[in-house]
Parts: C-alpha cells; sequence; structure tokens
C-alpha cells in the first residue's frame, strides 16, 4: 500500500488548492516543500503577494496626485523610507504564510521539508541537508514552480544586478534602475520604482510592451506609465553588462546607460529539471514546461502537473484552479475542468486586466467584430477620482452580438473585469449589458457606455435591435 493517496512537490497556490481539495476528498496527502521555512513560493515570498502589497501602497499616493496636485503626493513620498516599504511587503507574505500553513494543518494535510525528486512513477525522494528517505503516492502532482531566467551573460551579485527573487531584499531606493524586460513582472516594478520617485527606464528587444495583452490597451497603460515618468527604451537588444566601483552600465543596441541598479526581468524557467522530470519519462517542451492533457495528466498515467511549471498563463489564481482541476482528476473526480474564460490581471499603476480574445487575435482568425470603448474620462467616475488614463474595451461578435473579449486598463481594472468574464462565461451579448442597472457614480457604468458604443457600429441607425436568435 502506498504511503499517500496524493503527493504534491511545492506549496504555491497549486499545491495548496491540490492539496486542500484531495483532503476534502478524504484522501491520504502531502506536500512537499525545500524551502520549509518560508512555504508558498514566488506566490508568497518573492512575487505575487509581496510586489502586490507595495503597488497598494504607492498607487494611493498616484490618487493624491490626481486629486490633490503633485506637491502633496512628492511630501508623501519623500516622507516614505523605502527599506520600511519593503519591510512592510515581507510582513504581508509573513501573515499569508502563517494563514496558509493553518489552512494546511486544519485540512489535515501532512507538510513536509525537503527537495521532493522524482524516482519514479509513484515514487518520490524526499532530499534533506542531513538526510533523505523515499515516499510512495498512488498519483503524484508536481507544482514545483518557476524560477527567474538567469543567463550566464548577466553578473547577476544580489543588489546591483538583481532579478525578482532579490528586488525585495534592496534596503533603499536607488537613484536610478533600468529594468530589462517589458512583460508583466518588469512593468509592475517599473510603476512601483517610478511611484517612489526613482528614475526608472524599461527597455525590451521587441516593440511593445507586454505583446501578449491587447495593443490597444497595452498602448494606453504605456502612455500612463509614460505620464509617472517611466522611460521606455523599445526594440533595444542587451548587448553588454559592465559593473563598476561607481554604477552599472548597460549598452543596449548601440547605446550605453549607466544606472545604480540594473533588474533582468526577462522570462522565467520551469523547475522541471528540479524534480527530475525527463528521468523518469514525462515530457517537457523545449522551455522545460511539463506537458499536460486537459486533465492536467502528465505523459506519465500516475504523474499530474499544475501552476508555472506548465507555462503560460502562469498566474496565481489560475495555478490554484488548475490544482484544484488537477487533484479532482487524479483521484478519479472527473466532474471538474478548468474555465473556458478567465481573467489575466496585471497590477501595475494603473491595473490592466483583460479576458477573452484580443483585437489582434480576432484580426488573425479573420473573425468578424465590432469594438465598444468607454473612456475613463467620460465615465462620472473617472473624471470624479481625476483619472487622465483609462479605457474599457468590448470586442463584440458582429454576427452574434456576444462578448468575446473584454480589456480595461485604469483603476480597479482587476475588479472591474470580473462583471464581463461572468457575461462572457454565461453566453451574453453586448445588449444583455443594457438591460442592468449599475450605481452611479461607478466605473462599472463603463460596460453601459462601452455595449452602446459598439452596438451603435452594428445598429448605426441608433434603434438597437434584439440580438439574432441561436440556430
Amino acid at each position: 500500500m502506498a504511503d499517500y493517496d496524493l503527493a504534491i512537490v511545492g506549496s504555491g497556490p497549486a499545491g495548496v488548492s491540490a492539496a486542500v481539495q484531495a483532503a476534502k476528498l478524504r484522501q491520504r496527502v502531502c506536500v512537499i516543500e525545500k524551502d520549509f521555512e518560508r512555504i508558498g513560493g514566488a506566490w508568497i515570498q518573492t512575487g505575487t503577494l509581496p510586489s502586490k502589497t507595495l503597488r497598494e501602497v504607492l498607487a494611493m499616493t498616484n490618487s493624491v496626485r490626481a486629486q490633490s496636485g503633485s506637491q502633496w503626493s512628492e511630501r508623501i513620498v519623500q516622507s516614505m523610507l523605502a527599506g520600511r516599504l519593503f519591510e512592510r511587503a515581507r510582513h504581508a507574505a509573513q501573515r499569508q504564510e502563517e494563514h496558509v500553513r493553518r489552512y494546511l494543518a486544519k485540512n489535515g494535510v501532512e507538510l513536509i521539508a525537503g527537495e521532493g525528486v522524482l524516482k519514479d512513477a509513484q515514487a518520490l525522494t524526499v532530499r534533506r541537508a542531513e538526510s533523505q528517505r523515499v515516499i510512495s503516492a498512488t498519483r503524484i502532482l508536481i507544482a514545483a514552480g518557476s524560477r527567474p531566467r538567469r543567463p550566464a551573460s548577466v553578473p547577476f551579485d544580489g543588489w546591483r544586478v538583481i532579478d525578482s527573487d532579490e528586488v525585495l531584499q534592496l534596503e533603499h531606493a536607488p537613484s536610478k534602475i533600468l529594468i530589462y524586460g517589458a512583460g508583466v513582472i518588469g512593468c509592475e516594478y517599473a510603476c512601483i520604482f517610478a511611484a517612489l520617485g526613482v528614475e526608472t527606464l524599461i527597455a525590451d528587444s521587441r516593440p511593445n510592451i507586454m505583446p501578449d495583452i491587447d495593443l490597444e490597451v497595452a498602448a494606453e497603460l504605456r502612455d500612463s506609465m509614460q505620464a509617472m515618468g517611466v522611460q521606455f527604451l523599445l526594440a533595444r537588444q542587451l548587448r553588454a553588462i559592465k559593473v563598476d566601483a561607481l554604477a552599472v552600465e548597460v549598452k543596449l543596441n548601440d547605446e550605453v546607460h549607466r544606472t545604480d541598479v540594473f533588474f533582468f526581468a526577462a522570462g522565467r524557467v520551469a523547475n522541471s529539471d528540479h524534480v527530475n522530470a525527463s528521468a523518469v519519462g514525462v515530457e517537457c517542451d523545449k522551455r522545460g514546461m511539463i506537458v499536460v492533457n486537459a486533465e492536467f495528466r502528465s505523459s506519465v498515467p500516475s504523474i499530474y502537473a499544475a501552476g508555472d511549471i506548465i507555462g503560460t498563463p502562469a498566474l496565481a489564481a489560475t495555478s490554484s484552479y488548475q490544482g484544484r482541476v488537477a487533484a479532482s482528476n487524479a483521484l478519479g473526480m472527473h466532474g471538474l475542468s478548468f474555465p473556458r474564460n478567465y481573467p489575466v490581471g496585471v497590477y501595475t499603476i494603473p491595473e490592466l486586466s483583460s479576458v477573452g480574445e484580443t483585437e489582434e487575435q480576432l484580426i488573425a482568425s479573420g473573425r468578424e467584430y465590432v469594438v465598444g470603448r468607454a473612456g475613463y474620462s467620460e465615465i462620472a467616475r473617472g473624471y470624479i477620482r481625476g483619472d487622465s488614463h483609462g479605457k474599457l474595451k468590448l470586442l463584440v461578435c458582429r454576427r452574434t452580438h456576444k462578448l468575446i473579449g473584454v480589456h480595461i486598463v485604469g483603476e480597479g481594472a482587476c475588479e472591474l473585469i470580473h462583471i464581463g468574464m461572468v457575461f462572457m462565461e454565461k453566453n451574453c451579448t453586448a445588449q444583455d449589458l443594457l438591460h442592468v442597472v449599475y450605481n452611479y457614480p461607478t466605473l462599472a457604468e463603463g460596460y453601459k457606455i462601452a455595449a452602446f458604443n459598439a452596438l451603435n457600429k452594428i445598429f448605426p441607425s441608433g434603434i438597437i435591435a434584439d440580438p439574432p436568435t441561436a440556430s
């Protein structure tokens, strides 16, 4: 008889969610975590939670700037100690970790200290500094996450040349920072440092920031970030990095930039090599991501995987849901599947969030659509707040009038997106958005404005008819 019904490697959102799901099904379950003193991985310790804590504090100063002018916001920022802000982020991480430990204990999940390495299809070696042991399990879930990509050509030292695991260890804000990588992590931290009054440059080899995001809302975010003082250096290849006694010298194409701190934020690498995945026959792609099917089962029938280790979307929210689905399927409960629509949230200043198709995807597929837009400047709550940037964008199928994409950039975007997501999940039309009473004044009213804007393009006479009936 196996030691466990389900053994899980990793205590991030996928692992914790899977463990509790298995416990609710009255199965014997354990979670193996190599960093036993700091469980939660990037979710709690180095990524999601601490960076959002910093963002929340600094977004408030941005709101003060919009309401009362830069003099007051600058006074607030100057009174802040960066070290104290980073300490607050670490404290928030500690509180969340304590909550997760209680949550696992309450549900009877055994937490095992050590590095979990696959021995075969139904066994793991748990390695510790002083010992190791083998545990057996009927099913195994790999939720070991990912780590920052660290090319050999980048001379990381933990204080002047850093990655996203090290940024929270800074004891004070630098005068100048250059971030390489204009993806989600790079843009989020660019906003944080700019809000702290740091001269902030962000570079990337690509011509657009966050290219997987709808280009129109990404451009709106870029405009907002530039208004905060962020300088963009796009379509620049990283050629060389040199560290001297006074600064870091970074060569981008033929340009040379000197900076106090260089933050490399270009990509993450799956931890599949750390768990010996390929050696036991688990198929991985060229980036090391474990390949899974719709049930999150790998090429080895008894081994499942979820979270960052399987690749995009690699979000805390989606990883958590994946873990729950994977555990259910692994234990024979096949009624749960990953949803068709899920939100992507980017915690920049202001926020950006999206669900469904982008306009670029619709153009590439040849699908006929119309766009409905509502600028924050035309939403009462937006101009009351003093929002100079912000947009809610709806993509509507011209034939069926159904919502097929929602993209928002602006304050509260990560909350507002859920309205559009629910309408999409229920196959609602743009007309359905008009048959709802919204509190006034609220940013949610943007859905009504954008829906009218889209439908007026389908019905240029201004008389909006009912949507076509399904054939």
